[in-house]
């Protein structure tokens, strides 16, 4: 691509440039990720939207991903969940409800891969035990043996801006 980056977001855990391209044909921000770049196609110039529009793009992304691995780990439980959702929460990564519904932040998707199943794995544990106790802890080092490293990551970058 020939012309600069506009920003610069993360993704999985990597940095990534942010193209913009106009186009006054469409009537919205459109986010496509490539691979290497997000391509912003906007109606006009100007940041008007982006954020939103990168922020939707986000929470779809985090949508399939968290539902990939929450198949991934679902088998080492035999208590399954009744239902996921993609939120925005201000101070939580994820949550489990008494009624085995699970939610997750749509800014986990910034992280890295490791980071985003070790929160998974933690709200599926959640499924088992209801508390935080020594044998909820147990069972997430069973499944996660690194989930001190994830913790450190989630709990220094979670002011990421997007």
């Amino acid at each position: 691509m020939e012309q600069q980056p506009k920003n610069n977001c993360y993704y999985l855990g990597k940095l990534y440039p942010v193209y913009i391209k106009l186009d006054p044909s469409i009537k919205k921000i459109t986010v496509q990720w490539d691979g290497k770049a997000f391509i912003c196609t906007s109606p006009q110039e100007g940041d008007r939207g982006l954020t939103d529009a990168l922020q939707a793009f986000y929470t779809r992304e985090s949508r399939k991903l968290i539902e990939k691995r929450l198949r991934l780990y679902q088998p080492s439980f035999k208590v399954k969940y009744k239902s996921f959702s993609i939120e925005n929460h201000p101070n939580k990564w994820g949550s489990c409800s008494s009624n085995r519904h699970l939610t997750f932040h749509w800014r986990l998707i910034l992280f890295p891969l490791d980071a985003i199943d070790y929160v998974v794995i933690h709200e599926l544990c959640h499924l088992i035990h209801m508390n935080h106790d020594r044998s909820f802890w147990r069972l997430v080092g069973k499944i996660c043996p690194n989930y001190k490293e994830a913790m450190a990551i989630l709990g220094t970058e979670k002011t990421r801006e997007v």
